[in-house]
């Protein structure tokens, strides 16, 4: 059962979208905004892409961390056994540390409670012969008052807890390989071997499943990458159309930004 996408092992796929990430991002600083023409362009491609460039970098590692399970496999059995083992290994060890604690004062503790207990027991004789007669009738009257409120109050109750049990039920489904109940719409996913709340699909770019948790984000790294493949696509146009048209002064402009080593061919090639 996998918990997110970037738990081991990665997915080629995944491998790949994160070094063409790099490698556009890389070729847009070095190969593309540098040779776009004035200095104010420069500036504006590049306050344009930068933006757009965190965006999909935090949104890709946002989609890919976030587990888009179902809330019941939480409690599955499989889940607390794979992930859960630590912290049931903490509450152990920190009960043993409160049991051996309350062993140790049980012993210093048990002679003066005999003795508390005596003196307690005395005095307790003498009240309760006096209040009895008290305790009698103002508890006579609580019940004559209260009976019909706490009918009442427990008929709404077990009606509310009917309906409600009622609703859980019709909403919830039993998954044979998470050993749980789950939502109604949650579907069982092979690549991760866990139900997931709202399935749409699963992601191999991400490697992880696309649910009702990261909808919403995967959604918005759609949208902003395609926004990034854009501008990035209609800046090299532009760099290539000037580099055909104004041949000499380009050629020069890469021997001074890239170095003697970088001609125009190879620079063509790259873009």
């Amino acid at each position: 059962m996998r918990r997110h996408g970037w738990q081991l092992p990665y997915h080629p796929l995944q491998v790949v979208a994160v070094s063409v990430f790099v490698a556009l991002a890389f070729a847009f600083y070095v190969f593309f905004a540098p040779f776009v023409g004035r200095k104010v362009f420069q500036d504006a491609a590049m306050g344009l892409y930068t933006p757009l460039v965190l965006c999909v970098f935090l949104l890709y590692i946002w989609c890919a961390a976030t587990d888009p399970a179902d809330p019941g496999v939480f409690k599955s059995k499989k889940y607390q056994r794979l992930y859960g083992g630590c912290k049931h290994r903490r509450l152990k060890e920190s009960i043993q540390g409160v049991s051996d604690v309350g062993l140790q004062l049980e012993g210093t503790g048990e002679k003066r409670g005999h003795e508390v207990a005596d003196a307690n027991e005395k005095s307790m004789t003498e009240l309760k012969n006096k209040s009895s007669s008290c305790c009698s009738a103002t508890f006579s009257a609580f019940l004559l008052i209260f009976s019909p409120l706490s009918f009442v109050f427990s008929c709404c109750q077990s009606r509310e807890w009917s309906s409600e049990q009622h609703d859980s039920e019709d909403g919830m489904f039993f998954c044979s390989l998470c050993e749980v109940e789950v939502l109604k719409y949650s579907k069982h996913c092979r690549v991760c071997d866990k139900c997931v709340d709202g399935f749409d699909h699963h992601c191999r770019w991400l490697n992880n499943c696309i649910g009702k948790r990261n909808y919403r984000r995967f959604f918005l790294l759609m949208t902003t990458a395609l926004f990034l493949l854009i501008l990035q696509s209609a800046t090299g146009v532009l760099v290539l159309v000037l580099c055909f048209v104004q041949r000499k002064e380009f050629s020069m402009q890469i021997v001074s930004k890239l170095g003697s080593s970088f001609s125009i061919a190879p620079f063509i090639i790259v873009v």
